[in-house]
Protein backbone atom coordinates (compact mmCIF):
# COMPACT_ATOMS: atom_id res chain seq x y z
CA UNK A 1 0.00 0.00 0.00
CA UNK A 2 1.24 3.58 -0.85
CA UNK A 3 2.78 5.46 2.14
CA UNK A 4 0.10 7.83 4.43
CA UNK A 5 2.19 10.90 6.06
CA UNK A 6 0.58 12.08 9.65
CA UNK A 7 0.49 15.05 11.18
CA UNK A 8 -0.59 16.02 14.97
CA UNK A 9 -0.63 19.07 16.20
CA UNK A 10 -0.28 19.60 20.13
CA UNK A 11 -3.56 19.55 22.20
CA UNK A 12 -4.73 22.44 24.68
CA UNK A 13 -5.59 19.79 26.60
CA UNK A 14 -5.79 15.68 26.53
CA UNK A 15 -9.92 16.32 26.34
CA UNK A 16 -9.94 19.00 23.66
CA UNK A 17 -12.23 17.98 20.47
CA UNK A 18 -9.55 19.82 18.41
CA UNK A 19 -7.15 16.91 19.28
CA UNK A 20 -5.59 15.03 16.39
CA UNK A 21 -5.29 11.41 17.38
CA UNK A 22 -6.43 7.68 16.68
CA UNK A 23 -8.77 5.85 19.42
CA UNK A 24 -7.95 2.08 19.83
CA UNK A 25 -8.40 0.25 16.66
CA UNK A 26 -6.53 -2.56 14.63
CA UNK A 27 -4.83 -2.06 10.84
CA UNK A 28 -6.55 -5.42 9.85
CA UNK A 29 -9.02 -5.01 7.57
CA UNK A 30 -12.09 -7.77 6.97
CA UNK A 31 -12.65 -6.70 3.96
CA UNK A 32 -9.74 -6.91 2.23
CA UNK A 33 -9.91 -11.02 2.88
CA UNK A 34 -11.93 -11.16 -0.50
CA UNK A 35 -9.97 -8.64 -2.19
CA UNK A 36 -6.74 -8.96 -4.47
CA UNK A 37 -4.11 -7.69 -2.36
CA UNK A 38 -5.14 -9.18 0.73
CA UNK A 39 -5.39 -8.45 3.98
CA UNK A 40 -2.51 -5.90 5.97
CA UNK A 41 -0.02 -8.25 7.19
CA UNK A 42 2.19 -5.84 8.79
CA UNK A 43 2.04 -2.25 9.65
CA UNK A 44 5.61 -0.08 9.76
CA UNK A 45 5.07 3.09 11.49
CA UNK A 46 8.01 5.62 11.06
CA UNK A 47 8.01 8.70 13.90
CA UNK A 48 9.53 11.62 11.89
CA UNK A 49 10.74 14.47 14.41
CA UNK A 50 11.36 14.00 18.30
CA UNK A 51 8.21 15.45 20.10
CA UNK A 52 8.39 16.95 23.32
CA UNK A 53 5.33 15.72 25.19
CA UNK A 54 2.52 12.38 24.02
CA UNK A 55 1.97 11.41 20.80
CA UNK A 56 3.07 8.25 21.78
CA UNK A 57 1.50 4.71 20.16
CA UNK A 58 0.02 2.56 22.85
CA UNK A 59 -0.55 -1.00 22.59
CA UNK A 60 -3.73 -0.87 24.07
CA UNK A 61 -4.31 -4.87 24.66
CA UNK A 62 -1.23 -6.12 25.89
CA UNK A 63 -0.74 -6.97 29.53
CA UNK A 64 0.51 -4.54 30.22
CA UNK A 65 -0.24 -2.03 27.36
CA UNK A 66 3.11 -0.69 25.93
CA UNK A 67 3.73 2.59 24.57
CA UNK A 68 6.28 4.02 22.18
CA UNK A 69 7.25 7.50 22.54
CA UNK A 70 7.95 9.73 19.52
CA UNK A 71 11.75 9.88 18.52
CA UNK A 72 12.86 11.16 14.92
CA UNK A 73 14.43 8.03 13.19
CA UNK A 74 12.61 5.30 15.25
CA UNK A 75 9.78 3.13 13.52
CA UNK A 76 7.96 0.04 14.83
CA UNK A 77 7.08 -2.76 12.80
CA UNK A 78 4.11 -5.28 14.23
CA UNK A 79 2.05 -7.87 12.61
CA UNK A 80 -1.86 -7.40 12.30
CA UNK A 81 -2.67 -11.18 11.60
CA UNK A 82 -1.72 -14.25 13.64
CA UNK A 83 1.54 -16.22 12.26
CA UNK A 84 -0.57 -19.43 11.89
CA UNK A 85 -3.90 -17.68 10.39
CA UNK A 86 -3.10 -15.12 8.33
CA UNK A 87 -6.35 -14.30 7.31
CA UNK A 88 -7.08 -14.04 10.96
CA UNK A 89 -6.65 -10.52 12.81
CA UNK A 90 -4.09 -10.43 15.75
CA UNK A 91 -6.19 -8.69 18.70
CA UNK A 92 -3.07 -8.38 20.39
CA UNK A 93 -2.14 -4.87 18.05
CA UNK A 94 -5.10 -2.98 18.19
CA UNK A 95 -3.32 0.33 19.23
CA UNK A 96 -3.56 4.13 19.61
CA UNK A 97 -1.89 7.22 18.93
CA UNK A 98 -1.95 9.17 21.89
CA UNK A 99 -2.83 12.98 22.06
CA UNK A 100 0.42 15.62 21.41
CA UNK A 101 0.54 17.54 24.37
CA UNK A 102 3.36 19.63 23.54
CA UNK A 103 4.95 20.55 19.84
CA UNK A 104 4.12 18.24 16.61
CA UNK A 105 3.92 14.87 16.02
CA UNK A 106 5.28 13.90 11.89
CA UNK A 107 4.65 9.89 11.18
CA UNK A 108 5.03 7.87 8.10
CA UNK A 109 2.44 4.55 7.89
CA UNK A 110 3.61 1.18 6.25
CA UNK A 111 0.88 -1.35 5.45
CA UNK A 112 2.20 -4.35 3.97
CA UNK A 113 -0.33 -6.68 2.47
CA UNK A 114 -0.23 -10.47 2.05
CA UNK A 115 -0.30 -9.90 -1.57
CA UNK A 116 0.82 -7.44 -4.26
CA UNK A 117 -1.12 -4.48 -3.52
CA UNK A 118 0.40 -1.95 -6.20
CA UNK A 119 0.06 -4.08 -9.28
CA UNK A 120 -3.45 -4.84 -8.19
CA UNK A 121 -4.47 -0.93 -7.77
CA UNK A 122 -2.71 -0.02 -10.39
CA UNK A 123 -5.21 -2.19 -12.81
CA UNK A 124 -8.10 -1.07 -10.86
CA UNK A 125 -8.81 -4.38 -8.73
CA UNK A 126 -7.80 -3.52 -5.07
CA UNK A 127 -11.76 -3.18 -4.84
CA UNK A 128 -12.57 -7.03 -5.18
Amino acid sequence: EFAQLVYYHACPREDDPSCAFYKRHSDYIDGDRHRVQGVRIYTIFMYLNDVPAGGGTRFTDLSPPVTFQPEKGKAILWPSVLADEPNTIDPRTHHEALPVLAGEKFGANFWIHMHDFRTAHHTGCTMG
